[in-house]
């Protein structure tokens, strides 16, 4: 009473496991688009993304502990990565008594992502980016952003960024959401790495 053994518990989880595996594996083929978003945030990695064109502003999440301010930036509908890693934060399983986190990454050098909006704490890329035409400190409603539920921070006359291109190498990203309009891979890793 009140316990399940181990083999019911495999029983139950592993085909919710492999349904949302296949629903994965179909999002990343470019059969649907990908929204991936974690309260507690995640990091995302990836070798280069470049983009027809970026805009970015303030924003602000509903997290973990309250409200974040962010980043919110979006690309143009001509946006590709090379290479790309998702890691979650770590969550204890209390079956095996040990921290553990899912790790999604691709080792494709051309990854098609469409448009993409990313809500983040930071994004960095510590070995420089190259943007084209760019002006600084448009308003957010002039920078084509809209008052929407996606976009939470909007402000109309708030400060924005835009560019016409944009190239950024080694990107490092704290991220609270994410958006793709299109994730087509021809390689996929998924994995459960354990921690202490």
């Amino acid at each position: 009473m009140g316990r399940t053994r181990l083999g019911r518990f495999a029983a139950v989880t592993v085909p919710a496991t492999l349904l949302t595996a296949g629903l994965g594996v179909a999002m990343l083929q470019g059969m649907v688009g990908a929204v991936l978003s974690s309260a507690d945030g995640f990091t995302l990695n990836s070798d280069r993304i470049t983009s027809d064109g970026l805009k970015a502003r303030t924003g602000a999440a509903n997290v973990a502990g309250g409200n974040q301010a962010t980043i919110y930036a979006e690309t143009g509908a001509n946006t590709n990565a090379s290479g790309i890693e998702v890691v979650t934060p770590d969550v204890t399983i209390p079956l095996l008594g040990s921290k553990a986190h899912l790790e999604v990454a691709s080792t494709d050098t051309t990854i098609a992502l469409g448009l993409v909006g990313l809500n983040a704490k930071t994004l960095t890329t510590p070995n420089g980016a190259t943007l084209g035409t760019t002006t600084i400190g448009v308003a957010q409603s002039e920078a084509g952003f809209a008052n929407t539920a996606a976009d939470s921070g909007y402000v109309a006359d708030g400060f924005a960024l835009t560019s016409s291109s944009a190239d950024l190498p080694n990107v490092n990203a704290k991220a609270y959401a994410i958006t793709l309009q299109s994730l087509a891979l021809d390689n996929l890793s998924l994995s459960v790495a354990l921690g202490n």
